[in-house]
């Protein structure tokens, strides 16, 4: 889970954690083409409290339910010589399946295709370090009202949970309308859509549309870090990036909006003619990055 689980200690919000680590496997699988079948859990902490384990588990349970795939077992752990106070660890995995002739690759990747990002709940589960870091720095508690929104603290902001796409997306894929996915997790959007696109094309985003979340520029300014930065660690409002032919665009549209998924059209695959990177971000939302 990482260091999400020190804001949700402090912040004594453990109703959503297990919520972000079923979503973190099997979003995931769903980047391969595959569909979810069943997850195993471990919690480990210094003693056991009923109260705190029952909710960590309730929302485990949540997460499987949102994904489709069953809570089989697990393994639970005290230890009193490793974790002191009301510190834990948690973690698991989860199995899927997936047809071969529905197996995503970036060979299926071809110039002109679309990129689609699939909007985030939030932060999601990654870097939690450098915002701890520029919490303390800036003097700020996970219990201090957000600045662009006095009706919630500094900690429910940060620990909405990772949204779960399976539901949104796995109908493409049984389709075969999708030709490769980017989970945006560690690394953001750079680091990621560059695993889902081929060394000899570019993902190239140019999107003047989209709307960064206030939360990604509240957080930048804390950090005082560049948008390139921002970019290769937050998913900075896009939690998953689908790339698919023209044209099927009528199709996979129509099945967003059906299924009122929150999208946006990032820009499209070219070729990579100078061979460097094969992510290019011109324009992202409110930000000029070339």
């Amino acid at each position: 889970m990482g260091t999400k689980l020190k804001i949700a200690i402090e912040s004594k919000i453990l109703d959503y954690l297990g919520i972000d680590l079923v979503a973190m496997c099997v979003n995931d699988i769903l980047a391969n083409g595959g569909e979810p079948l069943f997850f195993l859990d471990y919690f480990s902490t210094s003693k056991i409290s009923g109260v705190k384990f029952l909710k960590i588990i309730k929302s485990i349970h949540n997460g499987c339910k949102q994904s489709g795939c069953s809570l089989i077992g697990g393994e639970t752990a005290e230890m009193p010589g490793i974790y002191r106070g009301n510190d834990f660890d948690l973690a698991g995995f989860a199995v899927g399946i997936v047809e071969r002739k529905h197996l995503l690759n970036i060979n299926n990747v071809k110039n002109g295709d679309i990129l689609i990002g699939i909007k985030s709940s939030g932060v999601h589960s990654n870097g939690f370090s450098l915002i701890r870091k520029a919490l303390k720095k800036n003097r700020i508690t996970v219990t201090s009202k957000l600045p662009f929104d006095s009706s919630k603290t500094v900690g429910e902001e940060l620990l909405i949970p990772t949204k779960i796409y399976v539901n949104d997306l796995l109908p493409l894929i049984k389709k075969q309308l999708i030709n490769s996915i980017a989970h945006i997790t560690g690394g953001g959007i750079f680091e990621n859509l560059s695993r889902a696109v081929p060394k000899n094309l570019k993902g190239v985003i140019n999107t003047k549309n989209f709307r960064i979340p206030k939360i990604f520029h509240w957080l930048q300014n804390l950090a005082n870090i560049s948008p390139q930065e921002m970019l290769s660690t937050f998913n900075c409002g896009i939690g998953v990036i689908i790339i698919i032919k023209k044209d099927n665009f009528k199709k996979v549209l129509d099945h967003l909006t059906k299924n009122k998924v929150k999208f946006c059209l990032l820009g499209e695959i070219e070729k990579n003619n100078k061979k460097k990177s094969n992510v290019v971000i011109r324009k992202f939302g409110e930000w000029d990055i070339t």
